[in-house]
């Protein structure tokens, strides 16, 4: 008896195991009845990750644009406060081996244009500049990938962010004091911002028209690249980060034949070397 007795209690056991066991890997419940169901417990496969974009993206060989997560504040980020001299230059991207079935001569200028319309309103048309450019990565054909790069710069008689890699910074005739103009002390205060964050370095150019002695221009455009760094110097900026030097009259980006061409020689170029 005592036998019998031990082994139904080992059989028991066994069997309560096994319960338990199947109720590991699926769910359990009693029915109205009072009688245990088992259904199969459903679970997210090891390894599974949601699928989540950018704020624009596109798609393999496509040029309509996705908005996504986060667009609303992208959009604000490059529109709010829009003053008189700005623009916004929309560089679409594309691959050799993507297929263009666009009205454009490449996927990355109808990337570019179908990206405008997302900015404009408020942007005016004409102050949104359209670019591609022809890149080589790898992307995975099957998911949306970002394809524009966006930046918002200004154009005025004391500043000229046009040229991506770098700032052109004017000054009047046979001055180094221009910073008294607000756009450029707020380009620079951005500027300071960035690099302190960022750990770059900031490099400045002078230059002048070819009006007196060469030795006087050289002096001239050390002057202008000076008091640009002597300003980021006091935005915090340390002055181990910056490299002022001077090219006198040697590199003229316009004809020193006319007044206006001469404006445009006199300036400090500004680049950020990361």
């Amino acid at each position: 008896m005592r036998a019998f007795l031990i082994a139904l209690f080992v059989f028991l056991w066994f069997l309560l195991g096994y319960f338990m066991w199947q109720c590991h890997d699926y769910k359990c419940h009693a029915d109205d009845g009072g009688e245990v169901k088992v259904e199969e417990k459903v679970s997210t496969p090891i390894g599974a990750v949601e699928e989540k974009y950018g704020p624009l993206t596109f798609n393999y060989s496509d040029g309509k644009a996705v908005t996504g997560e986060g667009w609303e504040e992208y959009k604000a980020s490059l529109t709010e406060n829009w003053k008189d001299g700005e623009f916004l230059e929309i560089t679409g991207l594309y691959r050799s081996d993507e297929t263009n079935s666009s009205t454009f001569e490449n996927l990355g200028l109808a990337r570019a244009n179908e990206s405008k319309s997302l900015f404009s309103p408020p942007v005016p048309d004409d102050k949104i500049m359209l670019k591609s450019k022809l890149v080589d990565d790898n992307v995975n054909q099957d998911r949306r990938f970002a394809s524009a790069d966006i930046r918002r710069y200004v154009v005025s008689d004391a500043i000229d962010e046009s040229i991506p890699d770098r700032t052109i910074i004017r000054f009047p005739f046979n001055s180094t004091d221009k910073l008294n103009d607000s756009s450029v002390e707020t380009y620079l205060d951005k500027v300071a911002e960035r690099v302190k964050k960022s750990g770059e370095r900031v490099s400045l150019t002078g230059h002048t028209d070819n009006v007196d002695s060469n030795a006087f221009n050289n002096a001239l455009g050390q002057r202008r690249a000076d008091i640009i760094k002597r300003y980021l110097i006091s935005k915090g900026v340390a002055a181990n980060k910056i490299i002022a030097q001077s090219k006198g009259e040697s590199s003229p980006i316009a004809s020193n034949d006319s007044s206006q061409g001469r404006a445009q020689n006199r300036r400090t170029e500004l680049q950020i070397i990361k």
